[in-house]
């Protein structure tokens, strides 16, 4: 939720709040380095616009996150962060944001004109992701096409496919589908001279297939070997 103010039509202020309530199920290492990293960001950039971050419900995994954290984080940016657990929170917004002004549900007495203190008219409140939307509903592409290939690769093994490549400017194009965790994958290229030594033009990276089939290609200047 922001609140801000526009005294004579100017920019005055930026009150962030952040409820962490509700966020167990979703919360891991990660989501804690993007909201702190989101904070850090804000606040280095628009220094005078942010005049506080109040987080409120906030876990103790949150809180010992931040205490790890902090230091990277510069003293400035350190005193207009505020958690909170369950209470105390509302007192302290009410020294800041006047009673009409804030909604009910914080404490406040502003509500929607029907009443409604959560202000649904005025205030996007956080819910759980449709499960229509997870791209882990996506069924599996190339699993169930019969003429491709198929290959096991077993935990802490290699597989390799050799590519003869005949012509110069040949283009070597790939396109694969994890059944589940996750790879190393890299190309090399050998000249088959007798003094070459392969050379790799794909450089090792780890992949997953887990929101689509891994699609690329590269360019053969050579003929040689590709190895996949």
């Amino acid at each position: 939720m922001d609140g801000e103010s526009f005294p004579e039509g100017l920019y005055k202020t930026l009150l962030r709040l952040q409820n962490q309530k509700g966020v167990f199920s979703m919360i891991n290492l990660d989501t804690i380095q993007i909201l702190l990293g989101y904070f850090k960001t804000y606040l280095d950039n628009y220094p005078e616009r942010m005049k506080y971050v109040y987080v409120i419900n906030s876990k103790p995994y949150i809180n010992f996150a931040f205490s790890v954290f902090q230091t990277i984080l510069s003293s400035a940016v350190l005193q207009k962060l505020k958690f909170y657990g369950s209470n105390g929170w509302k007192e302290d917004l009410l020294k800041i944001i006047d009673a009409d002004v804030l909604p009910a549900f914080l404490g406040g007495n502003k509500t929607d004109p029907d009443g409604n203190p959560l202000c649904k008219t005025f205030v996007r409140h956080g819910q759980q992701i449709p499960e229509s939307y997870y791209f882990n509903n996506r069924k599996k592409l190339l699993s169930s096409s019969s003429h491709l290939k198929k290959l096991t690769v077993q935990r802490s093994s290699t597989e390799e496919m050799r590519f003869n490549i005949t012509e110069r400017g040949s283009f070597l194009e790939w396109e694969f589908e994890l059944k589940n965790k996750d790879i190393n994958f890299e190309v090399y290229f050998d000249s088959s001279g007798e003094e070459s030594k392969p050379v790799q033009i794909v450089p090792k990276q780890r992949m997953d297939t887990y929101y689509g089939p891994e699609k690329n290609y590269v360019k053969c200047e050579n003929p040689g070997i590709c190895n996949l």
